[in-house]
């Protein structure tokens, strides 16, 4: 009996990057995929980044030397570059300082509505997080796993998350903040929530006809 050809892959820790865009680490998403995906992408250095695109490299050679026979090679773009893109020209933008951007994921295997597979995400002294919302600029380190593959006439590697540390977080917000319009602090009004006085409205309070809902 023939044994079963497995994939080449190895573990790998980046250094301290900057986490960038779509971040979806506790609750993953369903948008493309009814399985659900789990991503991060991350801002790494110059140095860093060309190193992990080299090793991502070195697998896809390994595996397409031992599994890829009769496929082309797939275009590396799990790593690369960073660039941003001028919102007036549309043109993209090449990073200043270099730096790299990793892009991972990971399937959480919805079935029947369950989650089967979890990231483990831990804090800066490795005990487990849970319930926060992690936003743009947190600094972290991702565990990935370097999966090759030789499948539908193309050999390459998949990044696949497997393990977050936040080293410092910051909180995704969810929409305009202060910060976001550049305001900052004025003389004038100053809130106190304990100078709100708690009211409350009974069905009698309701005039006849006028509904409690309210579209907006």
């Amino acid at each position: 009996m023939a044994k079963e050809k497995k994939s080449v892959s190895e573990k790998y820790t980046t250094e301290k990057g900057t986490l960038t865009g779509f971040i979806s680490l506790f609750e993953p998403s369903t948008k493309f995929n009814k399985e659900g995906v789990y991503q991060a992408h991350l801002l790494l250095s110059k140095d860093e980044g060309e190193k992990l695109a080299s090793k991502i490299k070195e697998i896809r050679t390994q595996q397409f030397k031992q599994f890829g026979k009769g496929t082309k090679v797939a275009e590396l773009t799990q790593c690369v570059p960073y660039t941003t893109v001028n919102e007036e020209t549309g043109e993209e933008i090449e990073d200043a300082e270099g730096r790299y951007v990793l892009k991972s994921k990971a399937s959480a295997f919805i079935k029947d509505g369950k989650i089967t597979q979890r990231i483990p995400v831990l804090d800066a002294k490795l005990k487990p997080v849970t319930g926060i919302k992690v936003g743009e600029g947190t600094t972290a380190k991702l565990g990935v796993e370097l999966v090759g593959y030789s499948v539908a006439g193309k050999t390459g590697v998949s990044v696949k998350l497997r393990l977050v540390q936040i080293i410092n977080l910051v909180e995704y917000s969810g929409g305009a903040t202060a910060e976001s319009f550049g305001l900052t602090q004025e003389d004038g009004f100053d809130f106190e929530e304990s100078d709100v006085e708690e009211t409350t409205t009974t069905e009698d309070e309701v005039e006849d006809g006028e509904s409690e809902e309210v579209d907006f």
